[in-house]
């Protein structure tokens, strides 16, 4: 007689926790090149480090002035080594602009009244650790101080970045839910402050950005590292290690749909993006047009970002593993919150 059998379903490893450090800073000198200085102040800063395997993630809101200027910003780095040099992915938001008939507003970041961070406890779905982390930026200023007959504070927009963080063996998985919040609009015309647009005139929104890749140490110098390619909807790098082994640091992927939100529900709505190259720096202006004055209550898209890396790979240099990464800078939807994503080809298990 023949035993049937049929073998138990074995329960998933529980992947590690991810690696959370949370920092509130005020009035603390910056540092360039890891040296402390005057010329770059801290006033405020909220940050937040993920680590998962051999990749940093480094998110952050600050309030820094530099040589003298003033700002404040939305940053987020991805660092990675490579032949023991550090490069680090950096996307950068500095302004919002608002499009209005024939008119243009520029809103910087640094009109917001306030701006916080905060984070859930790290929770597991089934094996996987997640992590929440939101980023608002409070009542920005649509126009600058004195335009409006009652100052600047009567016509504001909230911003807030919200990150969905999900970390397995071989990935780091990042969900951001970007909102423009208009409750508190107003659009004016820009020579005639006591005159306000009609409800029912279309606008649109636009998020400018900036993305680059560098090695610190040589950043100041040399300045990033160059693009071999640039358009509208892609930035491509290709580098070679010391040992001639070829690294293709590539692309960047702009998908333009987003959410419109008003008083009587959600609509699906496609948005433009175009993208210049000055120095090797990207310089990025992602548009969500067809909202409505006075109708349109908010809006919101849906980027998402995967950072891969090879935990297993048994050396304490994984980026040098590998013949071939490819980093992936994918910027998606509103503010435009594009981040780098790193794509390691993993090594075969038991391999030499």
């Amino acid at each position: 007689m023949t035993a049937n059998c049929q073998a138990e379903d074995t329960e998933p490893e529980v992947v590690p926790e991810l690696w959370v450090d949370e920092t509130h800073e005020y009035n603390v000198s910056g540092e360039v090149d890891g040296t402390p200085t005057d010329e770059f102040f801290v006033n405020e800063k909220w940050s937040i480090v993920v680590e998962q395997g051999d990749v940093m993630t480094l998110i952050m809101a600050r309030n820094i002035t530099q040589d003298g200027i003033a700002a404040v910003d939305y940053t987020n780095n991805i660092h990675y080594y490579i032949g023991g040099k550090l490069y680090i992915a950096q996307f950068m938001i500095w302004e919002l602009a608002f499009k209005i008939q024939d008119h243009v507003v520029h809103s910087p970041l640094t009109t917001c009244s306030d701006f916080e961070l905060e984070y859930s406890p790290i929770r597991y779905d089934g094996s996987v650790p997640t992590l929440d982390c939101n980023i608002t930026y409070e009542g920005i200023h649509i126009y600058s101080d004195g335009v409006l007959p009652v100052g600047s504070n009567a016509s504001t927009v909230d911003l807030t970045l919200v990150h969905h963080i999900r970390g397995d063996w071989n990935s780091t998985y990042i969900k951001i839910e970007a909102l423009l919040d208009f409750t508190n609009t107003r659009f004016v015309l820009p020579d005639d402050g006591s005159i306000e647009f009609d409800a029912g005139v279309p606008f649109t929104a636009e998020v400018r950005y900036m993305m680059m890749l560098a090695n610190p140490e040589d950043f100041r110098t040399i300045g990033p590292v160059i693009p071999t390619s640039c358009t509208n909807t892609t930035l491509e790098y290709n580098m070679t290690f010391d040992s001639g082994i070829p690294l293709t640091v590539s692309k960047l992927e702009m998908r333009d749909s987003f959410t419109i939100y008003n008083a009587s529900g959600a609509r699906d709505s496609t948005g433009y993006s175009s993208m210049e190259l000055h120095g090797g720096q990207a310089y990025v202006t992602h548009g969500f047009p067809n909202m409505t004055y006075k109708d349109t209550q908010s809006m919101k898209s849906d980027p998402e970002i995967t950072i891969y890396y090879d935990a297993s790979a048994g050396t304490d240099d994984p980026l040098q593993v590998s013949p071939l990464w490819v980093l992936i800078p994918a910027v998606v939807g509103i503010a435009a919150v594009g981040m780098a994503v790193l794509l390691h080809k993993r090594r075969a298990r038991g391999s030499g």
